[in-house]
């Protein structure tokens, strides 16, 4: 079990990485023997070559966990992660973050809470990277030792101090509320609100989340300020300013056009290259309004459904793009043009009428 495991997270890393990677856990663990690796064989007897040097240490098992989720740190994007918004209790203020200034503690004070919860709570490993606090919970409900080490089992959580938002990674569905519980009591929070923010950019997603309300004017405000957050991974790049070419022998008939659409971007989506974003997602329920191409469903009472998905890269990128060159019309609708500020890429759109109107205080 432990070959597989430490071959699955060497074959993992890039040839180039494997040995900063394995050198900063050989410190870790205080295992000198590591150095002696040849790092230019294959991976496979990098792994057979490890296993037979650590096999015989103590917490050998435990200092795996602890490589996977160095691994994790380096390889973010390997997951699918989401971002949650916590509620702090009023009284919580003074002392919520004594144990997140040291990682050990804070270790034993979610390990404590989650043998609460799960019926096998395998490993807990925490670790700071970036100015987040990074945790990996190996856990089953089932109580079955032989599921141990299943990679559904183990859940990934990156939590940055003095913020509201944590973010974990893909975990099982009948895990969901035992998990959240675990983090409510541990840090102290009331409540666990699901943002509607995935991807697998760690850093854009934290960057979307701390950044809300931050389009439009503001937005050359903060592209001003040189500070940033020690843990912003995610550091946008002031986009460059395209010119127009004149040329005497050329003559560019909607200049003003194009000059106008620039501002109305600019505008929209500042002055910055926007965070990384694989997938933005729209479930409309609204009425049909082909009818005239769709005579059939003219008589249709009920909503309309379908499900709407830009995907790429960075959808952020590319819709802005669309309307820079022209390909969309400007200014882009508020759905399209305000995910950043809105800091969530899974959208329900439906007719007016059809949303329960809310009562005014």
């Amino acid at each position: 079990m432990d070959d597989r495991r430490l071959r699955s997270i060497i074959s993992n890393c890039k040839s180039d990485y494997i040995k900063p990677l394995l050198t900063q856990w050989g410190r870790q663990i205080q295992c000198q023997n590591i150095m002696s690796v040849n790092f230019s064989d294959p991976k496979k007897t990098i792994a057979q070559t490890l296993l037979s040097l650590c096999r015989s240490r103590k917490h050998f098992k435990t200092e795996i966990d602890e490589l996977d989720l160095m691994c994790t740190q380096m390889y973010p994007k390997k997951q699918l992660w989401k971002v949650f918004h916590l509620e702090d209790k009023k009284d919580n203020i003074g002392n919520m973050w004594l144990d997140l200034c040291n990682p050990q503690k804070f270790k034993k004070k979610f390990k404590s809470q989650a043998e609460l919860y799960f019926d096998n709570v395998v490993s807990v490993c925490v670790g700071v990277n970036k100015g987040a606090l990074w945790t990996r919970l190996s856990a089953t409900i089932s109580g079955r030792r032989q599921q141990e080490y299943r990679p559904s089992n183990i859940v990934y959580m990156v939590y940055f101090p003095k913020t509201q938002y944590i973010i974990v990674s893909r975990y099982k569905l009948s895990a969901e509320e035992f998990l959240k519980q675990t983090i409510l009591t541990t840090l102290g929070s009331t409540g666990m609100t699901n943002m509607q923010l995935t991807g697998r950019d760690l850093y854009s997603l934290i960057h979307l989340a701390l950044n809300r309300k931050c389009q439009g004017p503001f937005s050359k405000f903060s592209s001003s300020q040189e500070q940033r957050p020690p843990f912003a991974g995610f550091q946008p790049k002031k986009r460059k300013v395209i010119e127009i070419e004149h040329n005497q022998n050329i003559i560019c008939e909607d200049e003003e056009t194009m000059k106008k659409r620039a501002k109305l971007l600019e505008k929209s989506f500042g002055l910055e290259e926007q965070p990384c974003l694989e997938k933005v997602e729209y479930k409309v329920k609204t009425k049909f309004r082909g009818t005239d191409y769709v005579p059939s469903m003219a008589n249709r009472q009920d909503a309309f459904k379908c499900t709407v998905k830009f995907e790429g890269t960075s959808v952020l990128e590319g819709i802005r793009n669309l309307g820079a060159t022209g390909l969309a019309t400007v200014p882009l609708p508020g759905h399209l043009a305000g995910v950043h500020s809105l800091a969530k890429n899974h959208f329900v759109i439906q007719d007016q009428e059809m949303t329960p109107r809310k009562r005014r205080k």
